[in-house]
């Protein structure tokens, strides 16, 4: 285990992975509906998150700890929440909304891991990973308008 490591690090590293996780089950069911106009888009964030989610789990096992490979009750959630839009409405620029508000709150988890961060590698790559993140939320508010 590293010597630079906090358990506030480690908590909120593991917090921000199981996020992503949990993300990465949202959007495999809207690429399972998305229209055609917001699917590119639908598909950069999922891949993405999912090369985020390697990272994180890397660092999760570098650190000492075990990432989470199921996700939360909240993959859950996520899939019957977009089944159910799915049923009553187009996966297209509509979703947007509630996409970069999920963003948004994942971006956070990122901010409270780079604040618990103390060594400049893994504050490197969370500050990488969420510009990345960024972009990507300012791509969806630019097609949603």
């Amino acid at each position: 285990m590293t010597l630079n490591t906090s358990a506030d690090y480690r908590d909120a590293l593991a917090k921000l992975q199981v996020r992503i996780r949990d993300t990465l089950a949202g959007y495999d069911e809207i690429l399972d509906r998305a229209e055609p106009d917001i699917r590119p888009l639908m598909e950069r964030f999922s891949a993405t998150h999912a090369a985020h989610e390697a990272d994180l789990s890397a660092q999760l096992r570098t650190h000492g700890c075990v990432p989470d490979e199921d996700g939360s009750f909240f993959s859950t959630v996520q899939r019957i929440v977009i089944k159910t839009r799915a049923v009553f409405d187009d996966i297209d620029e509509d979703v947007l909304n509630s996409v970069t508000k999920g963003e948004e709150r994942i971006m956070q988890l990122y901010d409270e891991a780079m604040a618990a961060a103390r060594d400049e590698e893994d504050l490197s790559l969370l500050s990488r990973q969420r510009g990345q993140i960024a972009r990507l939320v300012q791509e969806a508010r630019n097609l949603a308008d």
